[in-house]
């Protein structure tokens, strides 16, 4: 259990201790700063969409069964 408790979090350190060493690069016209608006917007955006087409699926199997029961009993 210690094994793979630390054997994931070992690696994560390591991994975030080389991204904290690397020099900052200059910004260029192709990054996206993420302390805009734009950043906000896109991030919402994402999450949004990525809710919608886990849910809207399930919501809209209600009243197709519903209609189908109809049907059935008609």
């Amino acid at each position: 259990m210690v094994v793979g408790r630390f054997g994931l979090a070992i690696p994560a350190l390591v991994l975030s201790g080389m991204f904290a060493r690397q020099a900052r690069k200059p910004m260029t016209p192709g990054k996206l700063r993420t302390d805009s608006l734009l950043f906000a917007i896109v991030l919402v955006g994402t999450a949004v969409i990525v809710v919608a087409l886990n849910y809207v699926p399930a919501l809209a199997l209600g009243p197709v069964v519903e209609h189908l029961l109809m049907i059935g009993k008609g």
